[in-house]
């Protein structure tokens, strides 16, 4: 079963985004920036940026904590000129998660939640229906001698890194994955957090199978990286960098650890992929921005969402100097249902998140058992000087110390939140370079991935029925 919806949007969006319309119509100054809306041209490279969770309610918050006075402040994101919006919705749910979602848009099917890289064959979900795998984009690419790259500030393991990467059919089973992405691939560059799953158990990590992955990597010829010098003194043709046992540190916090910030690795990754003449792959993924929606922590959410764009400058600004290199710009789903302004009241009092030094999870754990030494703790870190009984009592009885201290912060910035969990709106698409007008209008988040592989020119991989990957690594899990 594959959807790939038309356009639905296509030129009614320049009715309706009267603004965008303007930009269209000066094609001069779209071509002096280097900026191609051509429907034509092959794309030899092409970058895809995932803000994980990222809506245009983050991009928009993250705009207006940018700004002074009730203005915003232009992001890289904000200077786009081809918009497009994506339906999320997955095989078996209208609210999708990250392994469907970037599943559509690595391999131009949809399917069922916690599904990697496989997707049913009937068009409306059935229980105990048969997943088959199916060609990614990223596999396209090797196919066609291209380097190809995985960046992520979550577990590299993760829902959607691993959607490019392996196949199989419950994305927990993450050693699984470190396995197919490792060793039945050949990715130039894999960065990101999750060295647990690379790991056997007596060694730290959370592998059943006794193997150590790492050893594996150095033997396949990656150059092992572990802290952000490590990655600055790089000058492998192969890396492999895990950076976190778990997820790498929301940007917040980052500068109390060694961990290299995203837009470093998207840098250092190119520099690596850039030099194959055929041409690559690389997918960047700012996963942390889901998990701040998911807690609710406004400050950290609004700080990752910035720390993503800066990687999304990286990936323009090498756009821009390389013609064919077609960037685009999007999220798996929207997570937290984030509003700016909250409970009535018209404002946004970003003056309280720009006094935040440290995330509500790092200040939480700042709380002794009894949570009695909120007041200097909230002080030290937000700048609040004085707590409210109601907020005193807020942190106190929140389930857990970060949640509560996030409760303060966001009821006083005026930031809303509708769920700890995802949303269905349509989330953005923002592309530039070749092909990039195919993905203006509302979209399919499948097309995405048919829009990559018919711009870098490479052929469908055969789908695979075959289970061979599970069946043989089942012990691992």
């Amino acid at each position: 079963m594959k959807k790939s919806f038309k356009l639905i949007g296509g030129v009614a969006l320049a009715g309706v985004l009267t603004a965008t319309a303007i930009f269209y119509s000066d094609v001069t100054e779209a071509k002096k920036n280097g900026d191609h809306r051509s429907n034509q041209g092959v794309a030899k490279n092409v970058i895809l940026l995932v803000g994980d969770g990222m809506g245009q309610n983050q991009i928009s918050a993250a705009s207006y904590f940018k700004g002074e006075g009730y203005g915003a402040n232009d992001l890289t994101m904000s200077e786009f000129k081809n918009i497009g919006f994506a339906r999320t919705f997955s095989h078996d749910n209208v609210v999708t998660d990250s392994a469907a979602a970037a599943t559509a848009f690595s391999a131009s099917h949809k399917t069922d939640n916690g599904v990697l890289g496989k997707a049913p064959r009937q068009e409306e979900h059935s229980e105990n229906e048969k997943h088959f795998n199916v060609g990614t984009v990223l596999e396209k690419a090797e196919k066609a001698g291209k380097a190809t790259g995985l960046v992520s500030t979550a577990r590299i393991t993760h829902a959607t890194p691993a959607a490019f990467a392996s196949h199989i059919d419950d994305r927990n089973k993450e050693n699984i994955i470190a396995k197919q992405m490792l060793l039945d691939h050949d990715i130039e560059v894999l960065l990101g957090g999750g060295k647990r799953h690379f790991l056997p158990k007596d060694q730290g990590g959370r592998r059943e199978d006794g193997k150590n992955l790492m050893e594996a990597a150095e033997k396949k010829g990656y150059e092992v990286l572990g802290n952000k010098d490590d990655l600055e003194d790089a000058d492998s043709g192969k890396l492999l960098g895990l950076f976190n046992d778990s997820h790498m540190t929301y940007e917040l916090d980052r500068e109390l650890t060694e961990e290299p910030n995203l837009a470093a690795m998207t840098e250092k990754a190119l520099d690596v992929v850039e030099d194959d003449k055929e041409g690559f792959f690389l997918m960047v993924e700012g996963g942390r921005i889901d998990h701040a929606g998911h807690a609710n922590y406004p400050a950290a959410n609004i700080h990752d969402t910035l720390a993503f764009d800066d990687a999304v400058s990286v990936a323009k600004e090498f756009a821009k100097e390389n013609k064919n290199t077609l960037v685009i710009v999007t999220a798996d789903h929207e997570t937290g249902g984030m509003s700016i302004g909250a409970k009535g009241t018209y404002g946004f009092n970003k003056g309280v998140l720009h006094d935040v030094k440290r995330t509500s999870e790092y200040i939480g754990n700042q709380l002794n058992y009894e949570r009695t030494n909120s007041k200097d703790v909230i002080t030290k870190y937000t700048g609040i000087k004085e707590l409210t009984q109601e907020e005193i009592k807020t942190i106190k009885n929140a389930k857990s110390a970060g949640s509560g201290v996030a409760d303060v912060i966001s009821n006083r910035a005026l930031i809303g939140w509708t769920t700890t969990g995802h949303t269905a709106v349509n989330v953005p698409v923002l592309a530039y370079g070749p092909q990039s007008s195919k993905l203006a209008g509302t979209i399919d988040n499948t097309v995405i991935a048919d829009v990559i592989a018919n711009a870098m020119k490479v052929k469908d991989n055969d789908d695979d029925e075959d289970d061979e990957f599970e069946k043989e690594d089942e012990e691992d899990e």
